[in-house]
């Protein structure tokens, strides 16, 4: 790996996109993928990183916890190190005091999120295509 990609967050946003699709791939339908995807997205966009994550935690279900461990994992890109663990209110505590504490941190966080789910909703939606 280059040092630019190390650096290049688009970078990790495509990779970190295929795994949500990839590691998902096998127990659940692409359509159900991307449904969850799209309104992840929709969550994000409307309401922000904090009801994302409330979101995300709202069911229990492997691809709900998927998604959101996904989403943690880039922040270690940006310097934060996120619990390691699917316990929402470990996780909801992490993004309060972590993420929406600083502006520029909350910022580039949900811009990274938004588009790690859009290539994700555009690789299920491959996917699914591909298997028709």
């Amino acid at each position: 790996m280059s040092p630019d990609s190390e650096r290049n967050l688009d970078f990790y946003a495509a990779k970190i996109a295929q795994d949500i699709v990839s590691q998902n791939k096998g127990n659940y339908e692409p359509e159900d993928i991307e449904n969850l995807v799209t309104k992840t997205l929709g969550v994000l966009q409307e309401n922000g990183v904090y009801a994302c994550v409330l979101y995300l935690n709202m069911k229990n279900t492997d691809l709900h916890k998927s998604v959101q461990k996904n989403l943690f994992d880039v922040t270690k890109k940006i310097g934060l190190e996120p619990p390691n663990t699917s316990d929402s209110d470990k996780s909801l505590n992490f993004v309060s005091d972590y993420i929406c504490k600083d502006l520029d941190t909350l910022f580039l966080t949900k811009q990274l999120w938004e588009q790690i789910l859009l290539y994700a909703r555009y690789g299920a939606k491959a996917a699914k295509e591909r298997r028709s």
